[in-house]
């Protein structure tokens, strides 16, 4: 198999790889859904604040935390895991940052983690 680098069996082995999840920072305040825009319109609340939940997205597999209510900063903790072959065949890992809507949710960032720089490579293991 080319996909598979060279000194590697070709029965390749499963790993577990975990991402962590702490906190968000710098997040929009507003909530800019159809409906917090109608609730400023005609109430003049202009505190609607986001509920935002992460998403992980590895090698076609896709991992979410849970949604925190009202917060620009949220706080989550939590821990998504990924069981896959190693060496993964995928180069990056894709984390998404989403705002929970009552009619849909909207992406308020995106970022993509190139899982060779972040690699260890003790002894010359990449």
């Amino acid at each position: 198999n080319l996909l598979i680098p060279e000194g590697f069996p070709s029965e390749r082995p499963w790993a577990r790889f975990s991402v962590k999840v702490y906190r968000a920072e710098g997040l929009p305040r507003n909530n800019s859904s159809i409906m917090a825009n109608v609730t400023k319109a005609f109430i003049g609340d202009n505190t609607a604040l986001i509920d935002p939940y992460v998403v992980v997205s590895f090698f076609k597999r896709v991992g979410r935390t849970s949604t925190q209510k009202s917060t620009a900063d949220p706080v989550w903790n939590e821990q998504i895991v990924f069981t896959e072959m190693f060496p993964p065949l995928c180069q990056r890992l894709k984390i998404q940052v989403w705002d929970e809507g009552s009619m849909s949710d909207v992406a308020i960032g995106t970022h993509y983690f190139d899982l060779r720089r972040i690699s260890n490579e003790q002894d010359g293991d990449r």
